[in-house]
């Protein structure tokens, strides 16, 4: 079915027009806020200004209307229609009132109490159900179970319904019509009680009496449970009730609230003409939506009062925050406002509008209105910062083409956060988008880009234009990055926007006469010519003032400098190089620290745009009283029904949903909790994220085993490879007492290949004698011997190392060994130089080396077992080499010998990592750029 709209406006002239509307299915579901905001305003979102009954739906509501059939019996209530006959005889209490007249007895008053209501003999009544009424609250106030035996159009007989036979309680009541006035009179009453309080009176809390007393409740709570009701009722009512009457009785009350509903908006006509009378020039535009059944429904309605418009022309700086808020009462729609910033850099709120969906049909109707009011013309000049819904910008750009259009950081960086999260990206984003200098803003984004490229390609399509002050204009004394000020509007009138539509209109109409009158008032007691916000943050700008230096260049151009860092500020013409000083209208700390060289005050550097005159002609004329529903004019058009209901997905809820990234600041109800939210399991199965291995449904994936980490601690210095803990001059290791014998030599003390006596050769030592042992493990440092040569070549000499003696020639026998020990210094990162002071060699050694290296073809590779035998760790971390093998007899060691004489091996004996402490020292000793690994090289 086609859907026509009709528009009707009403001007201050009263003329009028109408346009087509076709809906749209698009559907819009602080740390760094920048504006000044007052304890004050949030304290008035408990204040109820608007006191009008039936704007806000009282709870004196009462419901006088009998069914169509009068029938007043609840056949479906426990107690009602019994067939009991009550005789009607005139007893002792009985008066014969047919032909009275009815002056001189007592007409009930409705307006009284429930609770104080009590029946009277020969009280008149309007109807019986208005006696009904009576008698029931008088019964649940008291606790009696009072029954109705007669109850219809013509009589009402009613009586107590105690089950103590041994003694029935007399009260007794009976009324009828009166035969000379229409009243209805009790004429029998008996009101007298011999039982005592009964709590289960559930049958006379029917859903029609309770709905009555709920009307208040589920209009500010209309999501209000039926098992919240129940414990209301038996509070206040000393009764319980079921589950299935609660959820009757809260049908019964929504009921009654959508029929008064019908007759709120049926006055929405009536509404708009009283905001013309009393303030004239105001605009005030209502939309409704007229079917083809000719049934007109509200759609929306937009308000901006001429008091307001005309202080944002005189002084409010040329910025407009866009934004749209859910309304939480019984009238769903979105509440879309514009709000400007005054002098004091404070929430200024222009124009407001109810329409039944935030998209961009609604939201060009409302700029278009906007923009006749304000004469933005085609936006040239003037800045609008707002989120990101599509329909908005849309919007903006059919209406206003020319204008600044800001982009919110904070729900840029909202939605960036949900794939590159964590406060190293937080940090990064914030400072490209608080650079003031595009260059700055290039850098700050090389630094995303190096860290995650595809999140810097995610900020770039965001048009960096739009959310980067090093972009912005530099004429309209605002720097702001994100559309706080909007959102701080919607908290104060949080309250307002859970009522009924013409309640909230004045709720927040109410609201902007208190603040216009406040406001005034707190201006006439500053005494500096500048808005205390724009000191405080001309104060916050210059935190870092000390740190600058001043270099004049001309009576009114400097050159202020940190370090390396350097900008130039020109008085004359109020910029400076950074852009902040242009940007935002207040001094820098790069002009301040230039202001203050010259001996002047900063605060006269300040724009005029925070200058307390123009505060105060910003609130100098403030909007008109208007005059109660009572007083409203009467209007011929047709009155409009409420808007149809329009069920929003998900769960219904009445606080914002804060983000993650929002701050908790005292306004905050809420406070931040350590979560599990936002975590994804890994299958153990699987090894894939997203399911753990209960539901796994993947084949097994066996985990590739992770690499072992180096032993000890981080290197010291990069250049370091390697170290060792042996002797400096001899040889590559030499213990401190643990590894060696303190006695015997390396297995015997029978002039082993080390042997604590320093004895390098003994040609009948051998391998030593079994006998020998390992040695003490406390023994002393050990010999610094190098390698002993059967016949001279190689000798000790004291403190360890190799020196020349007759023939200065390595043995062939030998040479295999040196060669090895060489290549692996020289993978350890050791110099030819540092070789040949680690192992004593001279220059023929080098050279006889050399020579082995360029005629050696293959290196026959050695197993592990022969290259590094097994080894076991000591108490004192080193691990000592045990032969796998030992021989059996003197002879088997003798072969030995003769086959395998003074072998040499590259040893690898793994000891913990030593402190820098012992590094130093050794770099020192040896004279040259030492090692930090977790192994020793060692000659045997």
């Amino acid at each position: 079915m086609v859907v026509e709209s009709e528009e009707v406006r009403h001007e201050s002239s009263e003329e009028y027009d109408s346009e087509e509307y076709e809906d749209d299915d698009e559907v819009l579901d602080t740390e760094h806020i920048d504006v000044e905001m007052e304890e004050d305003d949030f304290k008035t979102q408990g204040k109820e200004r608007c006191k009008d009954a039936f704007l806000n739906f009282s709870s004196d509501y009462e419901d006088n209307e009998a069914d169509e059939d009068n029938d007043l019996v609840d056949e479906d209530e426990e107690g009602f229609g019994s067939e009991e006959e009550i005789d009607d005889t005139a007893g002792a209490n009985d008066l014969d009132l047919g032909d009275a007249v009815g002056a001189g007895f007592p007409i009930h008053d409705p307006s009284v109490k429930w609770n104080k209501m009590k029946p009277l003999l020969g009280e008149r009544y309007e109807s019986p159900h208005q006696l009904q009424q009576c008698l029931t609250n008088y019964a649940i106030k008291s606790g009696y179970n009072i029954k109705f035996a007669k109850c219809d159009t013509v009589r009402l007989t009613a009586k107590c319904g105690s089950k103590m036979k041994s003694q029935p309680c007399p009260f007794r009541v009976h009324a009828s019509w009166m035969t000379q006035e229409r009243s209805f009179q009790i004429k029998t009453l008996v009101d007298e009680h011999k039982c005592v309080r009964n709590f289960n009176i559930s049958n006379l809390l029917s859903p029609r009496w309770l709905a009555r007393h709920f009307l208040k409740e589920l209009i500010m709570k209309p999501n209000l449970k039926c098992k919240e009701m129940q414990s209301i009722i038996r509070t206040k009512f000393h009764c319980g009730v079921s589950w299935s009457k609660a959820y009757r009785t809260r049908c019964r009350a929504m009921t009654i609230i959508d029929g008064k509903l019908t007759e709120h908006y049926a006055r929405v006509w009536d509404y708009c003409h009283e905001l013309l009378r009393s303030n004239p020039g105001s605009t005030v535009q209502v939309g409704v939506t007229v079917n083809p059944d000719q049934t007109t429904y509200f759609h929306r309605m937009y308000l901006c009062f001429k008091a307001i418009k005309e202080g944002w022309k005189i002084g409010c700086r040329r910025v407009i925050g866009l934004d749209g808020s859910f309304l939480k009462g019984t009238c769903k729609g979105e509440l879309l406002t514009a709000i400007g910033r005054d002098a004091n850099n404070q929430v200024y709120p222009i124009a407001w509008a109810v329409v039944d969906i935030e998209n961009k049909a609604n939201w060009k109707w409302f700029l278009e209105l906007l923009t006749e009011d304000l004469n933005l013309l085609d936006g040239g000049g003037f800045t609008v910062i707002s989120d990101q819904h599509k329909g908005l910008l849309e919007a903006t750009k059919e209406v206003l083409p020319n204008v600044e259009h800001r982009q919110c950081a904070r729900h840029i960086y909202a939605n960036f956060r949900k794939t590159y999260s964590g406060v190293e990206f937080k940090n990064m984003f914030w400072a490209a988008s608080l650079s003031t200098v595009e260059s700055e803003f290039l850098r700050k984004m090389d630094d995303i880009k190096e860290v995650n490229p595809n999140a810097y390609e995610h900020l770039i399509a965001r048009d960096p234009h739009t959310w980067c002050r090093a972009f912005f204009r530099t004429d309209v004394a605002c720097e702001a990055v994100e559309n706080g000020i909007a959102e701080c509007f919607n908290a104060i009138i949080l309250d307002a926007r859970k009522k009924p539509l013409l309640a909230m209109f004045e709720e927040i109409r109410l609201y902007m006469m208190d603040r216009f009158y406040h406001m005034l008032q707190k201006a006439e007691k500053w005494e500096s010519v500048v808005c205390p916000a724009a000191i405080k943050k001309m104060n916050k700008f210059g935190e870092d003032l000390r740190n600058w230096n001043v270099n004049p260049s001309g009576p009114s151009i400097f050159e202020a400098r940190n370090g390396l860092e350097g900008y130039v500020v020109n008085l004359q013409s109020r910029v400076c190089s950074c852009r902040l000083w242009d940007i935002s209208g207040i001094p820098c700390v790069h002009a301040q620290c230039a202001i203050l060289f010259t001996g002047q005050d900063p605060v006269h550097f300040i724009s005029e745009w925070f200058h307390v005159d123009r505060f105060k002609a910003i609130y100098a004329n403030n909007i008109l009283p208007v005059n109660g529903r009572n007083l409203w004019p009467r209007t011929s058009y047709i009155k409009p029904l409420p808007p149809l209901a329009r069920r929003m997905p998900g769960r219904p809820t009445l606080k914002r949903k804060r983000h993650a990234t929002e701050s908790q600041d005292k306004y905050s109800q809420n406070k931040m909790k350590v979560t599990g939210k936002g975590r994804t399991v890994q299958c153990k199965n699987c090894l894939q994220r997203g399911h753990n291995k209960a539901s796994c449904k993947n084949p097994k994936v066996t985990p590739e085993p992770k690499p072992k980490k180096k032993m000890g601690r981080p290197r010291l210095d990069p250049d370091i490879s390697h170290w060792t803990r042996g002797g400096v001059r001899g040889g590559v290791r030499g213990s401190r007492g643990g590894a060696r014998g303190s006695r015997g030599g390396r297995w015997g003390n029978r002039g082993g290949a080390v042997g604590n006596t320093g004895d390098v050769v003994a040609n009948r030592g051998g391998r030593g004698s079994k006998r020998g042992g390992r040695g003490s493990k406390r023994g002393g440092r050990g010999s610094k011997t190098s390698v002993g040569i059967e016949g001279g070549g190689v000798a000790e000499v004291e403190g360890g190392g190799v020196a020349e003696v007759e023939d200065d020639t390595i043995p062939e026998k030998y040479l295999v060994h040196l060669w090895k020990a060489m290549q692996d210094l020289k993978l350890s990162g050791y110099s030819t130089e540092e070789i040949k002071k680690s192992l004593s060699l001279t220059d023929s050694h080098m050279k006889q080396l050399n020579d082995y290296n360029d005629t050696i073809e293959q290196v026959l590779p050695m197993s592990m077992e022969e290259e590094y035998p097994p080894q076991t760790e000591t108490q004192d971390g080193a691990e000592e080499i045990i032969p796998e093998t030992q021989p059996e007899s003197e002879e088997e060691e003798e072969g030995i010998n003769d086959t395998h004489e003074l072998p040499v091996h590259l040893r690898i004996v793994k000891k913990r990592r030593p402190s820098e402490r012992i590094v130093k020292t050794k770099l020192k000793k040896m004279g040259c750029v030492g090692t930090s690994s977790n192994s020793a090289l060692e000659l045997d």
